[in-house]
């Protein structure tokens, strides 16, 4: 961090020139530095990308009117962080606008064709890596979309341009190495669940859904659908060869993008919640199972690859299925395969021989149940896990009571009504509100013990205990103090009114069965009130109460006393 000093030599050191140029906002000057530096970099290349074109390897008018954009785009970025209009959004830096561009410009770049395409792959690394240092995780992940998106759309143009020059096979290749690096780079971002703000925040409702369990469940679904549309894009490309039948190809293509567009819809618009499975997880496994057994049935030669896909299908379900559904999806799959391959085989009997189908069958029969047995394990184990979640939240639950309830009455102990008295004293001291704080002991409790039994004597604690606590106000408080003692906080309350209140328990007390085997007894009890003082400690609050108690006790009993 640069400390004031720093910042002032750094002015003085630019002299009246730097000033001028860079401003006096210390961090406005950083700003305003990296995207003089980001525009030195553009005029290298631009200089570079002319120099190539000069010698007849980039056509010069996309050269020129790629520069003249950089160069309007430098100019624009600098003056709006010299006027500060940068300071009104969230990123004063405007990271991911730069970044953007600077994507736009290097898909603008591939269009050309040429040994550039290389090169802009290359260049896009360390490009992305310096953006993602100072993005935030949500513009990470939209950032590397919107470079698949843009070069992809690059890739497109140039073959639907050129088509005799370029093969689809190979941009194909520089596509899928595209995806791999941009989704890899941003798996090393924090999963921290930030809170995005303005338009990404209502991006982010519209596309995921407000809830954060649809949210979550929509992105597990998207990784699933980005795998739908590569073996489209692959499908794609198998049609355009001659590898596949068109007619069956683009009706596979069709099932494929329409499966993926119903389960979003079904998990965005919520009607997923109706399920007992909300991520709907065994339907999106059966649906990828009839995927790849269509793919089996018209790939010919290259069918073998696609039990590959099969064996993919299960795992991607290996931590969400229980062990039935886990079956369940093995069995269909198994089923849906060999169905398949006795039908081929009656069709075209040529084209899928007995033997090479059989092998294929026992491939799958080898690998499918093994996995669904480690499913059916991994059930079991997060059942387990579960369970021992649930006993350890009711132990958790069970010493929590234990550190702030007393065992026999179910009220607070005295340690935490200690914690409450001094949460109390702050609390009224910042808002001027009395409390006052009572002393209650059971008259000849030993009596009742000797002459009844503990037993006796623990039922007339427990009945004494809630039959005062629900004479009081829902704001007071009533605790074990000790032996046959209890302590009272009564909130916002004078001495007279405590006094008051005080009578109707007595009432209630002297009138009510404490032990209804024993209705020979009759409880009474005495008490010592007290008023907290501005300036006095808890502890000396309940000193007074104390003596009042006593008090009380010398008087006669079945008393209260008010401290002095």
């Amino acid at each position: 961090m640069s400390t004031p000093a720093h910042r002032d030599r750094v002015m003085i050191n630019t002299g009246t020139w730097g000033v001028w140029l860079l401003g006096e906002d210390w961090k406005q000057r950083v700003r305003i530095l990296r995207c003089l530096g980001g525009g030195v970099v553009y005029l290298l290349v631009c200089l570079l990308m002319n120099w190539v074109a000069a010698h007849g390897y980039l056509p010069t008018g996309p050269v020129l009117a790629i520069s003249g954009a950089i160069g309007v785009t430098t100019v624009v970025f600098y003056a709006v962080l010299r006027s500060k209009l940068n300071l009104r959004f969230r990123d004063a830096s405007l990271t991911m606008p730069q970044m953007v561009l600077a994507v736009t410009y290097a898909a603008w770049v591939y269009t050309m064709g040429g040994p550039a395409r290389d090169v802009m792959l290359f260049v896009l690394v360390p490009l992305l890596l310096y953006g993602f240092r100072y993005l935030r995780s949500l513009q990470v992940r939209l950032l590397s979309a919107y470079v698949i998106v843009a070069m992809g759309a690059a890739m497109v143009w140039l073959l639907h341009a050129h088509p005799h020059t370029y093969d689809m096979a190979q941009e194909l290749l520089r596509f899928m190495l595209l995806a791999v690096i941009g989704v890899t780079l941003s798996q090393f971002t924090k999963n921290d669940g930030e809170e995005a703000s303005g338009f990404l925040q209502t991006l982010m409702h519209l596309v995921f859904s407000s809830d954060p369990k649809q949210r979550l469940r929509i992105q597990r679904y998207m990784v699933a659908a980005v795998n739908f549309v590569i073996c489209t894009v692959v499908l794609a490309y198998s049609v355009s060869v001659g590898a596949v039948n068109e007619t069956a190809g683009w009706a596979l293509g069709a099932y494929m993008m329409g499966s993926c567009l119903l389960f979003y819809g079904l998990l965005r618009s919520g009607f997923n919640l109706r399920f007992a499975d909300p991520s709907l997880t065994l339907p999106q496994i059966m649906v990828a199972i009839t995927c790849v057994v269509g793919a089996y049935a018209i790939l010919e030669e290259s069918r073998g690859a696609s039990l590959m896909l099969l064996v993919l299908v299960l795992v991607f379900g290996l931590f969400n299925l229980t062990a039935s559904q886990a079956r369940s999806a093995a069995f269909f799959a198994l089923v849906a395969q060999g169905l398949t391959m006795l039908a081929m085989n009656a069709l075209e009997p040529g084209r899928y021989p007995v033997r090479q189908e059989l092998i294929h069958f026992l491939f799958a029969c080898t690998t499918l149940p093994t996995i669904s047995l480690l499913a059916g394990q991994l059930s079991d184990l997060r059942s387990r896990l579960r369970a021992r979640k649930d006993e350890l939240a009711i132990a958790v639950e069970r010493i929590q009571t234990l550190a702030t309830r007393d065992e026999l009455t179910g009220l607070f102990n005295r340690r935490h009504m200690v914690e409450t008295l001094s949460l109390q004293k702050k609390f009224s001291d910042r808002g001027g509100r009395v409390f006052c704080i009572g002393i209650l002991d059971i008259d000849h409790f030993k009596r009742v013990n000797d002459t009844h039994g503990h037993g006796a004597g623990d039922e007339v604690l427990r009945n004494f205990a809630h039959t005062v606590q629900h004479e009081l106000r829902e704001s007071d408080v009533i605790a074990r103090w000790g032996g046959e003692e209890f302590l009272l906080m009564l909130t916002e309350c004078r001495v007279g009114q405590a006094d008051a209140m005080m009578e109707r328990v007595r009432e209630v007390v002297n009138n009510k069965l404490m032990c209804p085997e024993h209705p020979e007894l009759h409880i009474r009890f005495s008490a010592g009130l007290a008023e907290q003082r501005f300036d006095e400690e808890v502890a000396d609050t309940i000193e007074r109460a104390d003596q009042a108690l006593y008090r009380a006790k010398r008087a006669g009993r079945n008393r209260t006393v008010l401290a002095s």
